[in-house]
């Protein structure tokens, strides 16, 4: 029979109703207990601002902050248009931490200071700057501090207002859809490496009537570097610019030694059995292709280093270190950004394949640090691409397209050529 402990005067509660009163009530103290050495651990637990660091990191201008755990901010403007202030949440402290001497777009970041309950980060700017991205950096060790990290880029004055409008929360969900950093060179016009896709006794592709693929992406690539050119916007280097063979690890290195801002490599297909497929598509790299057919094609591609005799064992050594370098946090969301734009451009000039914009492990787009794509201008085993392709007018439409998006991926103001 089960017994209950109802409403009774205390004197009549039996022996058993008295223990379990007593064990439920020092069990609401210990649940209380528990609640406020929660509540205590937690305001303990807010993290405490312990360094700051300043300084250079590929063209960027970077800001570290290390605390005791993650750390947020809002970064805005003040009523000077040389200062942004980090605000930090309700709760963070700071250590007693002086200022920090200048480097890139900042004169000077701190000292910190704490009103209203709320810890302060001043940033004096050399130049108006915005934010690339911000991320947060877990600690790497027990007593290692986390780390809130703010990459600045050069901007300019109308594109500052515009992005301090309103408060910017950091870190960042995602990278900010922004182009990539001005080079560091007093020659401020951006770099873009052109790679004619094989060349030498390397024909590639070969058309219906016996064109070679290696001709048409070299044409369409000189084609495109005059457009360039012309604009006197960009500085231009082809991989080659007649007709001989290069490494494709060589092609990747130029790009990379040069510090180019883009790199597009250029090629064309053919489907042997296939006269009716046609139409343009832009590939990105990755480790899985997005479908056979990408898969099939860089495979192609990466074969046509076997004409060549082996490889000395630095270039090797060097591919590795391509393969293994640390690559930049955006180099491939800045990839896959141009893939779009190159794409939806092309579609004025050409017909596009179904799901144009496609990935596969293309060895020529392994640079880490430059947002690299590899255009397929169409396939030559199609008569109407092939016409398309070996004509001036062509040519010189598909180079158009290349540029405008050339020019929409960093954000110029499209002018006639000079």
């Amino acid at each position: 029979m089960v017994r209950f402990c109802g409403a009774q005067p205390q004197g009549l509660l039996s022996a058993g109703c008295r223990s379990r009163q007593a064990i439920t009530i020092k069990y609401l103290i210990y649940l209380v207990f528990l609640f406020l050495a929660g509540a205590t651990a937690a305001a303990a637990e807010a993290p405490r601002i312990s360094g700051l660091q300043l300084g250079l990191n590929a063209g960027l201008t970077r800001l570290v902050i290390e605390a005791s755990g993650p750390l947020a901010a809002d970064l805005q403007t003040s009523a000077e248009p040389a200062l942004l202030t980090l605000t930090f949440p309700p709760g963070v402290t700071a250590q007693p931490l002086p200022g920090t001497a200048g480097s890139g777009l900042i004169e000077r970041a701190g000292p910190l200071s704490e009103a209203g309950g709320r810890v302060t980060l001043p940033l004096i700017l050399a130049a108006p700057a915005l934010v690339e991205r911000a991320f947060q950096l877990p600690a790497q060790g027990r007593h290692a501090p986390h780390r809130l990290v703010i990459d600045f880029r050069p901007a300019d004055s109308a594109a500052f207002r515009m992005a301090f409008a309103a408060p910017v929360h950091l870190p960042l969900e995602q990278s900010a859809d922004v182009v990539p950093p001005l080079p560091a060179s007093r020659d401020n016009r951006r770099l873009i490496v052109l790679d004619p896709g094989h060349g030498g006794q390397d024909p590639g592709a070969i058309s219906a009537s016996g064109r070679y693929e290696k001709d048409v992406t070299l044409a369409v690539a000189r084609a495109v570097a005059v457009r360039l050119e012309q604009t006197g916007r960009y500085r231009v280097l082809l991989t080659r610019n007649g007709d001989r063979f290069v490494r494709l690890p060589q092609r990747v290195a130029l790009a990379r030694q040069k510090e180019a801002d883009l790199f597009l490599s250029i090629h064309a297909d053919s489907l042997a059995s296939d006269g009716l497929t046609r139409g343009a598509s832009v590939y990105t790299r990755a480790e899985h292709a997005t479908d056979l057919e990408a898969e099939a094609l860089a495979l192609r591609e990466n074969k046509a280093d076997l004409l060549a005799d082996s490889a000395p064992a630095e270039e090797l050594d060097d591919v590795v270190s391509i393969l293994l370098d640390l690559a930049s946090r955006d180099t491939p969301r800045l990839s896959g950004r141009f893939a779009g734009l190159l794409t939806a451009s092309l579609g004025q000039a050409t017909p596009l394949r179904r799901n144009a914009v496609r990935a596969a492990n293309f060895l020529v787009l392994s640079a880490p640090d430059v947002p690299s794509v590899l255009l397929e201008l169409g396939y030559l085993s199609n008569l109407k691409d092939e016409a398309l392709l070996f004509s001036d007018q062509g040519r010189r439409e598909l180079a158009e397209a290349v540029v405008a998006a050339i020019d929409r991926f960093f954000g110029v103001e499209a002018q006639p050529a000079r």
